[in-house]
């Protein structure tokens, strides 16, 4: 009896064949409604991923485009004040040749000839402890 009871029960299920399959009993039926679900599972989790890596790789490349070009803003900008640098420098120069030139004794001397001064006397100077007139060219008067 147990041996017709393992062959009925495929014919119970719904197949045709008396003869029972050792390896479709062990595996569950497909569902209709997922057919090919199997090919869409291992790709529904790679299109996010895929996307993910281009947008990182996008993101990556905007940023060096940006970095670039704020390094290539800056380095103009170096060299624009090492240009006004060196040009503030020759000035530098150029004033302080002519405060040396300005300084120049002989040269006030001249001038102040020019202008009608004349060169005074050997200073003279008073001892307030004795009262007498020191220097100039006669001594004390």
């Amino acid at each position: 009896m147990s041996t017709t009871t393992t062959r009925r029960s495929p014919t119970r299920e719904g197949r045709g064949s008396a003869a029972p399959s050792k390896a479709e009993p062990a595996r569950p039926a497909p569902k209709p409604s997922s057919g090919g679900s199997a090919a869409h599972r291992s790709r529904a989790p790679r299109i996010p991923f895929v996307l993910l890596v281009l947008c990182l790789l996008g993101a990556a490349l905007m940023s060096l485009l940006v970095l670039r070009s704020v390094v290539a803003q800056e380095a103009y900008a170096i060299t624009s004040l090492q240009s006004q640098n060196q040009e503030l420098s020759y000035q530098e120069q150029q004033l302080q040749d002519e405060v040396a030139h300005l300084e120049n004794t002989d040269r006030i001397a001249e001038e102040a000839e020019d202008m009608g001064m004349e060169q005074g006397e050997a200073p003279l100077f008073l001892d307030p402890d004795n009262g007498e007139v020191i220097g100039g060219q006669g001594g004390a008067e």
